[in-house]
């Protein structure tokens, strides 16, 4: 994971290349010899507190740091991480011994707006104090998102096609909905009767009031008449075309 820090003190802002992301549905993640539970949260605006637990499923003991991050995501889907405006995280630091798990308990800011509130926790394997000589240990990164929603939420996808500052060709995708997706691939239909339908395979999340742009691989394709986004519940059309220019 690769993290580039811009700017100082208050308001800072962390663009973040997370190699180790589990955004799937399942019940747990197992990353090496931890193991989290649940992989992703989904709490009602109402509340407050949300919790995981981490377990270690090694005979040797681990440290893990768990940190809380506001998050947001740029037109290019980088994912930006402003530690001013996470979770508190309880305990931030915490040993736990092999084959055993503890319970880490989270609190959120409080509400803002009337749109989802996205979050990450980014939870960190510490190296030992001591290890054997000669010993290679992979330390693990966790990133873990937590969704905070009003009663109703729900996505409103939008599609243009423009260029993006390169000149390329490229496919923007607007979430003007209050609610995030979890895209899983883009179906493109042709304008024009006998034209063949593009997917475009790329999983990622479009959070509420975001944006994507995707660069296209051809620069002189045909012209786009209607766009379909598989998402993790399902097909959902991005309802409203904006002519291609």
């Amino acid at each position: 994971m690769t993290i580039r820090r811009h700017g100082a003190g208050p308001g800072r802002v962390l663009a973040v290349m997370v190699g180790a992301l589990f955004w799937g549905i399942a019940p747990s993640a197992n990353a090496g010899a931890l193991r989290i539970l649940p992989v992703r949260i989904e709490m009602a605006a109402e509340k407050q507190f949300c919790s995981l637990t981490i377990a270690n499923d090694d005979k040797a003991p681990a440290t893990v740091q768990v940190r809380g991050f506001g998050w947001r995501k740029d037109a290019n889907g980088i994912d930006l991480l402003d530690p001013d405006g996470g979770p508190v995280v309880n305990p931030s630091i915490l040993s736990i011994p092999g084959g055993s798990s503890r319970l880490v308990r989270c609190s959120l800011p409080a509400r803002s707006g009337s749109r989802e509130e996205s979050y990450r926790l980014i939870i960190d394997e510490l190296p030992m104090a001591t290890i054997a000589p000669g010993t290679v240990r992979t330390l693990l990164r966790i990133s873990m998102p937590i969704f905070r929603a009003p009663s109703g939420a729900a996505p409103l996808l939008r599609w243009s096609v423009g260029k993006g500052a390169d000149g390329r060709r490229t496919l923007i995708l607007f979430n003007q909905g209050d609610r995030h997706v979890q895209v899983t691939a883009i179906d493109m239909t042709p304008a024009g009767a006998g034209g063949k339908v593009t997917r475009l395979d790329r999983g990622f999340y479009l959070l509420a009031g975001g944006r994507i742009d995707l660069p296209l691989e051809s620069p002189d394709g045909d012209a786009i008449s209607g766009v379909q986004v598989e998402t993790a519940t399902g097909p959902l059309a991005a309802s409203t075309a904006v002519a291609e220019r």
